[in-house]
């Protein structure tokens, strides 16, 4: 298949999905029915035992789906700020990606489907007209510029909603899916040995990104301005990292790594033997079951100093950067990893800096189990305040904490790119224990208000870190040292 980048229009609204799931839960009881083996070249070895745990699983989820939204929570529009005007749309209308794995396999078997030379239905490389949302600065679209021709849309009250649409050839998608749903239900074995550690220079730059596998234009922007910041730190004489937090989305196909991932990672590939990449994983990397994460992306000479394992080391005279894989056990820390962590930190005197996908704490999402497992593999090194710094992503904000739960320095940087609206004003209180949100949006010239994307560069020098927040057009929003 051709490179498509970026995601399609109506795949991220909620209302399709949820149409294309009826779709394909009525072809995969057919294909049940039917006793169905085989199916697309991507899944000719599917057996009948295959069609029908997928159809179990899209029954349940659709009907769940159908109850409560598992798209992005905590992302409510701003009320109006003048009476009589209309509230902007759920960002499930635009941006629609969800928590559910069996959801997320969908959206990518159908984004697989459309961009297929053979499919029957094409996608047109332009924004929809309606969804025309740009930004002050530069004329690039707010969400993408990819969508279904003759799939308009239209309002309800503030909903936006999309035309019926069912595909040309639902067999071929159905198959995709039971494929998808077979890799999530064996997936890909954790590799238990870390790769040698790296050492990397006192001077080094590293360069962090959460989030950002979604390939649209704006995370393209992301890509851009780091690779900006490689450049730099090469003219500096620097020794240049750059490493992402996990998540390619929907589900961490091999044809997501190949569309939306590499081909704008900030690291070319002639360059592999000289600047470093590595990549956490992420749950949405996981969906599929984690097999092309493994080994596709893992296997690109770019990450090979990953040695194909998702926890690793770096380190130089002062600091250790620790990565740690907190996706395989979704929400969890897959052992030995937790073990690991003390025995690398209790051998050795520098500075610990942990990276990972999930949080630890949340300002704004919560529940019995967030972070319950870190906190607990983790806990004898937080008792003993040997954590530094931890930089995390998962959630698509940008937020400064003050000190918690023994780590001086936590930071949520999952800004990478997925649009979110900005839903707080400069001057509303920060919700503790975030001492700093960045509440800048891009003016759309709509109802809506789109969080600025950014990523971080650590510009180590000694004892010091030199840390850069800057945002998708290379501005740099905030600065700190770290000590």
């Amino acid at each position: 298949m051709a490179e498509q980048g970026s995601m399609i229009a109506q795949v991220l609204s909620r209302d399709f999905m949820i149409q294309q799931l009826e779709d394909v839960e009525k072809q995969l009881q057919k294909d049940v029915v039917e006793n169905r083996k085989g199916g697309h070249d991507e899944a000719a070895d599917l057996d009948t035992a295959d069609y029908a745990a997928a159809h179990d699983h899209v029954a349940i989820v659709l009907a769940q789906e159908k109850a409560v939204s598992s798209g992005q929570h905590g992302f409510v529009p701003a009320p109006p700020s003048r009476r009589g005007r209309e509230s902007a749309p759920p960002l499930d209308d635009f941006v629609f990606l969800s928590r559910d794995p069996i959801v997320s396999l969908t959206q990518s078997a159908l984004e697989f489907y459309f961009d297929h030379p053979d499919s029957k239905d094409k996608v047109v490389q332009e924004e929809m007209p309606d969804v025309r949302r740009r930004g002050a600065k530069g004329d690039v679209p707010m969400i993408t510029d990819r969508h279904l021709p003759g799939v308009t849309a239209r309002r309800s009250s503030n909903r936006r909603l999309l035309d019926q649409f069912s595909i040309t050839d639902p067999g071929w998608v159905s198959s995709l899916v039971a494929m998808g749903v077979r890799w999530l239900r064996k997936r890909h074995a954790f590799n238990p040995t870390p790769p040698q550690p790296a050492q990397i220079g006192n001077r080094a730059r590293v360069i962090l990104v959460g989030d950002w596998g979604t390939g649209i234009p704006r995370a393209q922007r992301v890509g851009t301005a780091m690779r900006r910041a490689v450049e730099q730190g090469v003219r500096d004489n620097r020794d240049v990292q750059v490493i992402h937090l996990g998540d390619v989305y929907y589900s961490g196909w091999k044809f997501e790594y190949q569309n939306r991932f590499l081909p704008h990672w900030p690291v070319k590939p002639e360059e592999a033997d000289k600047i470093g990449s590595w990549s956490l994983n992420g749950n949405h990397d996981m969906y599929s079951g984690g097999h092309a994460y493994f080994e596709y992306l893992l296997k690109d000479a770019r990450f090979g100093k990953q040695n194909q394992s998702s926890f690793f080391r770096l380190y130089n005279q002062n600091w250790q950067l620790l990565g740690l894989d907190t996706a395989w056990d979704d929400n969890g820390l897959k052992d030995p990893q937790g073990s690991w962590v003390k025995q690398v930190v209790d051998q050795n005197k520098q500075k610990t800096i942990l990276l990972t996908h999930h949080q630890l704490f949340s300002a704004y999402e919560d529940g019995p189990d967030m972070g319950k497992v870190l906190g607990q593999k983790l806990g004898p090194v937080l008792d003993n305040n040997q954590i530094h710094t931890w930089f995390w992503g998962h959630e698509h904000r940008f937020i400064i904490y003050g000190p918690s739960i023994n780590v001086q320095n936590a930071r949520l940087i999952g800004h990478g790119g997925v649009p979110v609206y900005m839903t707080h004003a400069v001057g509303d209180p920060y919700i503790k224990p975030a001492v700093f949100e960045d509440r800048r949006f891009i003016p759309p010239g709509g109802l809506e208000r789109w969080a600025m994307f950014g990523f971080v560069i650590l510009d180590f020098e000694d004892s010091r870190i030199n840390a850069s927040y800057v945002d998708e057009t290379g501005f740099t929003v905030k600065t700190e040292t770290i000590v």
